[in-house]
């Protein structure tokens, strides 16, 4: 009960913020868009730097909202051979898959963390119209990963409850709705 506590008073809310946090970036990189377009019609130029401005906004736009899929069911899943269990079987196999790539998604965001510090430390840059730092680029799909993995362990420990995370629907998790 404890685990399914915790799902939907943190996991949910926290996980909420951040793909919140997306989608702002998400918009604001969508009007740095338009403005490069109305600039590159009007007067020819272009915005200083915007390519690589783009490539971070892009980078935290999706790992900022890997953790809000999971949580919510929406994530890219196979429900093949759950489908033909009774739900509390399908449920602990469920658990086991998220268990797995939990360990998985913590080996990475280990490798992926060590990456963005020594990025940090050695300043590491991309060269192009600006040099700009590679360092947030990388904090943030360590930090996106790392999430996720935290998401995936709590979910897969509400499986082994018995239960279907709430904010999950019996039919995004392959159930009957």
């Amino acid at each position: 009960m404890f685990m399914v506590t915790l799902w939907d008073r943190v996991f949910r809310p926290v996980t909420k913020a951040f793909a919140v946090v997306s989608a702002v970036l998400c918009g604001a990189l969508a009007l740095l868009l338009t403005a490069e377009v109305v600039m590159r019609s009007t007067t020819g130029d272009s915005i200083r730097g915007l390519f690589e401005i783009a490539e971070l906004a892009l980078v935290m736009t999706v790992f900022l909202g890997f953790a809000q899929a999971e949580v919510n069911g929406t994530h890219v899943r196979v429900t093949l051979l759950t489908d033909r269990l009774k739900p509390a079987a399908a449920n602990r196999l469920r658990g086991v898959a998220l268990l797995i790539a939990c360990v998985f998604l913590a080996w990475m965001s280990f490798e992926l963390v060590e990456r963005a510090v020594n990025s940090f430390i050695g300043g590491e840059y991309r060269t192009g119209l600006l040099n700009f730092p590679v360092w947030p680029s990388r904090v943030f799909v360590a930090f996106g990963t790392s999430l996720l993995a935290v998401v995936m362990l709590a979910k897969s420990l509400v499986y082994f409850t018995g239960r279907t995370p709430s904010g999950a629907t019996e039919s995004a998790e392959g159930g009957a709705a």
